[in-house]
């Protein structure tokens, strides 16, 4: 019966773990997909919580009084990510499709979610190193990695002792399991930090995620007029100037070239658009939208 809740609260922690990385891909899961992911987690959460809440009243009562300095070292780790699954989820909930609120302050929203989910994760990792021997020793029960001395006509062998130095392996399961967990979790973070990398770029320090004001108009470009060559001759200048003042002045009407729509330097540097992440499909943004049927998002264009 122990065993079979042992193997119950593993595939629970494994479940969370991996659905948690993967929460971490959101051009794989999509926005809503992410959303639903999260509750997911939410729920396994709290049904690990339910499962040892019995050594969690244990030691709240025992805290301040005899409990053991392991004992608070664990209980300190579990409040801290219970801390940080809160705090992903309400930050997750108010920047959620669900809710769909405009916010003027999203990026502010959006830091607090990303930097708790880092904080979470380091903290989840440092969990499975505190536990790694019951990791290890249900992962082998689970998958039969542990060898079972087989019974010959009733008789059970007695396994001989080898002179295998129990330290080397034991390093050697702990580097391992903490070589696949923390690679597959520093994978996840690089893959957030490439994603939003453009929200901290300090070149364009007046660019938002989600700006309210429209900076540019509907089609609005710098007309660009025909220049005039100026006159260099001094001559030439003295002659024009003698002939306006000794004669009428004449109205011309002179055809005037038509001003052409061209976009300089400045005018691409004055764009500011209102979101410039330049996401080309939907399911990565809540706010995307495609009006003029180009591909595009919108709110990356500067219309």
């Amino acid at each position: 019966m122990k065993q079979n809740k042992q193997i119950k609260n593993w595939w629970i922690d494994a479940l969370m773990f991996v659905g948690y990385l993967f929460c971490f891909y959101l051009e794989f899961t999509g926005v809503i997909g992410h959303e639903w992911l999260g509750v997911g987690i939410g729920i396994l959460a709290i049904m690990h919580t339910w499962l040892h809440w019995d050594w969690v009243v244990l030691v709240t009562r025992r805290f301040f009084s005899c409990a053991g300095a392991r004992s608070r070292w664990y209980y300190l780790v579990d409040i801290l990510i219970l801390i940080g699954f809160v705090v992903i989820l309400e930050t997750g909930l108010v920047i959620s499709t669900w809710l769909n609120l405009d916010l003027l302050n999203y990026v502010t929203w959006l830091d607090i979610h990303l930097y708790a989910s880092y904080a979470t994760l380091a903290l989840l990792v440092l969990k499975v190193g505190i536990h790694w021997h019951w990791v290890i020793n249900i992962t082998g029960r689970i998958f039969g990695t542990q060898k079972r001395p087989a019974s010959i006509g009733g008789l059970t062998p007695l396994p001989v002792p080898d002179r295998v130095d129990k330290g080397v392996v034991d390093r050697r399961r702990f580097i391992g399991l903490m070589g696949v967990v923390g690679v597959g979790s520093l994978l996840a973070v690089i893959n957030v930090v490439r994603e939003n990398s453009i929200f901290t770029d300090t070149g364009n320090s007046n660019v938002s995620a989600m700006d309210v004001t429209e900076t540019m108009s509907a089609g609005q470009s710098t007309i660009v007029e025909p220049a005039t060559p100026p006159a260099t001759d001094a001559a030439e200048k003295a002659a024009v100037t003698s002939e306006s003042d000794t004669t009428t002045p004449m109205i011309e009407t002179t055809a005037t070239a038509q001003p052409t729509m061209v976009p300089t330097q400045a005018d691409v540097a004055a764009c500011q658009v209102r979101c410039p992440k330049g996401c080309s499909f939907p399911g990565r943004c809540r706010r995307y939208e495609d009006q003029n049927s180009n591909g595009l998002c919108d709110l990356g264009e500067c219309l």
